[in-house]
């Protein structure tokens, strides 16, 4: 085999082999550090690959990251997307309005420091109207 100790530690084709107790630190270490910010199973085995060997490693790697809370919540590949619905096409001014508030404004010489503000979605036209909070 292509096994040889050095420093009591075990090489295999040059790369360090990771003892059974140690390794699901070092995928947490690869997956989830700051540098590599939760990558997928291909990645975070390309990394580990580049320093590590021990048998079966794409298997241990998928069922950690399988299982990683983290990216569970927060890729797009594990949320159930619906179709996209196009929004409906305006045909008249003022058909359709959108509504809001700016607020923390310097008040102005009548003591306005809110603008009440409404926009056409068809013209994009705008109003605005000073207001008090």
């Amino acid at each position: 085999m292509d096994y040889h100790e050095k420093d009591r530690l075990l090489y295999h084709c040059g790369k360090l082999r990771i003892p059974q107790t140690e390794r699901v630190k070092i995928i947490r270490e690869a997956h989830t550090s700051l540098i590599s910010g939760h990558f997928g199973v291909s990645k975070t085995v390309a990394q580990l690959q580049r320093f590590c060997y021990w048998p079966n490693m794409n298997e241990t790697v998928s069922r950690y990251v399988r299982g990683c809370t983290m990216c569970a919540k927060s890729k797009p590949s594990n949320r159930k997307l619906g179709l996209y619905t196009p929004l409906p096409v305006r045909s008249h001014p003022w058909e359709s309005v959108s509504m809001d508030f700016v607020g923390g404004l310097p008040k102005s010489r009548k003591g306005h420091d809110y603008l009440y503000v409404v926009v056409d979605k068809f013209s994009k036209m705008c109003i605005l109207i000073p207001c008090n909070k």
